[in-house]
């Protein structure tokens, strides 16, 4: 292994962690959701088109139903911080990000003009009655 990957994985580990910390924090409903949501987000992420999606966010939901039964705090503990750890070694290295999102290629091309601004229309209009050169 070269260095530059040494560095690499200790930069995952490192925001891997401080996702941890902020995601312990958070109620048990909210990180269930939260990470059945970014599961599937991650599904497609690495699914070339929606065809591929459908089989694996059936089974993702196949998983989350099994083990809704869980009735003990500590396996149910157990299997979200699991979730959680494969959900953070298993994301994609270039997500999907929609073109007009921040960092996606379309990204303020055509920003949304200031209601200020006035429209000239008909900008190229000659009147007949003027002479040429008159309409200035």
């Amino acid at each position: 292994r070269t260095v530059a990957s040494w560095a690499v994985d200790s930069t995952r580990m490192a925001q891997t962690e401080a996702y941890h910390a902020i995601v312990s924090a958070l109620p048990h409903r909210l990180r269930v959701m939260r990470m059945y949501r970014y599961g599937l987000k991650e599904l497609l992420n690495w699914s070339t088109n929606r065809h591929e999606w459908y089989p694996r966010a059936h089974a993702l939901r196949a998983e989350f139903e099994t083990s809704r039964t869980l009735s003990d705090r500590l396996s149910i503990q157990k299997q979200v911080e699991l979730g959680e750890d494969l959900l953070s070694r298993f994301r994609h290295w270039e997500p999907i990000i929609w073109p007009e999102a921040v960092g996606g290629t379309a990204y303020s091309i055509n920003p949304e003009q200031p209601r200020t601004a006035k429209v000239l229309v008909n900008f190229d209009y000659q009147n007949p009655n003027q002479g040429r050169g008159d309409w200035m």
